[in-house]
C-alpha cells in the first residue's frame, strides 16, 4: 500500500512536470511564430522599397503619383504597372489584418502600414477598382484604417 501511495505521488509529479514543460514549450513557440510574422511583415514592407528603389520606372511612376497624378494622365502601360506595385500594397495589409485575426500580431502592426500611401488620389482610385477582390470584412476594415476612423 505504502509503494502503491508513493509511486501514485511520483505519477502525479511526472504529469504535473510534462504539462508544466508543455505549456512552457507552446508559450516559447507562439513567442516564434509571432516574431518570424513581424519579420515577414517587414520583409514586405521591404521588398517594395526594394522594388522602387532598383526600378527606374516604378520610381518614376512613385514620384508622379505622390505628386497627385490621375489614371488618365498615365499611359496604360505605366498605369498596369503601377496597379501591380499598388496591389503588392493592399494585399500586405490584408496579410496584416489576417494575422492580426489570428492573433499573430497586434494592433500595432497596423502602425507600421504608412497609410499617407494609400491615401493618395490614384491609390483610393486603384483601390475602388480592384477592392471587389476582396472579401467585405477586409475591405471595411481598410477603409476604416485608410480614413482614420
Amino acid at each position: 500500500m505504502k509503494n502503491r501511495t508513493i509511486i501514485e505521488i511520483g505519477g502525479m509529479i511526472s504529469v504535473i512536470g510534462s504539462l508544466i514543460f508543455v505549456g512552457i514549450e507552446i508559450n516559447q513557440n507562439t513567442a516564434a511564430v509571432r516574431g518570424a510574422t513581424q519579420q515577414a511583415v517587414s520583409s514586405q514592407v521591404g521588398e517594395m522599397y526594394r522594388i522602387i528603389v532598383e526600378n527606374e520606372k516604378i520610381a518614376y511612376l512613385d514620384v508622379q503619383v505622390d505628386s497627385g497624378i490621375s489614371k488618365s494622365e498615365l499611359s496604360k502601360t505605366d498605369y498596369n504597372q503601377y496597379l501591380h506595385f499598388s496591389m503588392m500594397g493592399f494585399r500586405r495589409i490584408e496579410n496584416i489584418h489576417l494575422q492580426f485575426n489570428n492573433g499573430f500580431l497586434d494592433e500595432n502592426a497596423f502602425d507600421r502600414i504608412g497609410m499617407p500611401f494609400y491615401r493618395l488620389p490614384l491609390l483610393r482610385e486603384i483601390w475602388e477598382e480592384v477592392k471587389g477582390g476582396f472579401n467585405s470584412e477586409f475591405i471595411e476594415f481598410f477603409e476604416k484604417l485608410r480614413d482614420g476612423q
